[in-house]
């Protein structure tokens, strides 16, 4: 298919990157509003948001609700094999990080849960949701279940720190093994609305279950990042 048989949106969205590094736009730098692009390109508003929607798919843009569209920034890379911490890895990377806890609580075991941690349904958990920044932008959600008998006390600290670093020096805990999952998937709900995204936005889950030397159930990290904001990046072998 020769560029002119593309899809108009198609042909829109190559005009609007090419527009886009000229003007040498920026990491999250915002674009001019859907109106001011229809009226630069001389076409409707639905045929630009086609073409905004294509290059949020590929991951060059990103839209934040009620407030425009905005450059995507590089991506954070991440290697699920390190036994670091959030601000450890965005930090040592050049960006800035930030937590902020949207709830914390003392609840009961869900069955699901206990299914996973081999606890009984009803023993007492802790759950903290957190939001987490690069550089100012919500990048990802994330629901910890840590096991109380392990850390009492744990709630009346911030958890707007390293909760892995704080069961480290406080409470003598690191994990002995861990089993990981990645996978892509919508953001949706609780998720989709903490993060500012429409609900069905695409996003990447990374689910961390952790035990101690014990071989206890230790704690249970769902995160739920922006599909733009991660790359997997895993080193193999030694270093010469």
């Amino acid at each position: 298919m020769s560029r002119a048989e593309y899809p108009v949106y198609l042909q829109l969205r190559d005009r609007l990157w090419t527009w886009i590094e000229q003007e040498q736009l920026c990491s999250q730098q915002k674009l001019p509003s859907e109106r001011e692009l229809s009226e630069r390109f001389g076409t409707t508003r639905v045929t630009i948001r086609q073409a905004l929607s294509q290059l949020e798919a590929e991951g060059l843009i990103f839209r934040s609700n009620r407030r425009g569209w905005y450059i995507t920034p590089e991506r954070l890379r991440y290697d699920p094999s390190r036994d670091i911490g959030f601000n450890h890895y965005v930090t040592e990377q050049g960006f800035s990080p930030r937590t902020e806890t949207l709830f914390k609580e003392l609840t009961e075991m869900p069955p699901w849960l206990s299914e996973i941690t081999g606890l009984p349904v009803g023993t007492p958990i802790y759950h903290v949701f957190r939001r987490r920044y690069v550089n100012e932008r919500g990048l990802l959600v994330e629901h910890n279940f840590i096991n109380p008998a392990k850390c009492p006390g744990l709630l009346s600290e911030s958890t707007d720190l390293s909760i892995w670093k704080m069961l480290k020096e406080q409470y003598d805990l690191v994990p002995d093994h861990r089993d990981i999952e990645i996978y892509p998937l919508a953001l949706k709900g609780l998720e989709a609305e903490s993060l500012n995204v429409n609900q069905g936005t695409a996003g990447l889950y990374i689910h961390r279950l952790s035990f101690d030397q014990e071989g206890e159930f230790l704690e249970l990290d769902r995160e739920y990042w922006l599909h733009d904001a991660l790359k997997i990046s895993v080193h193999v072998g030694s270093r010469h």
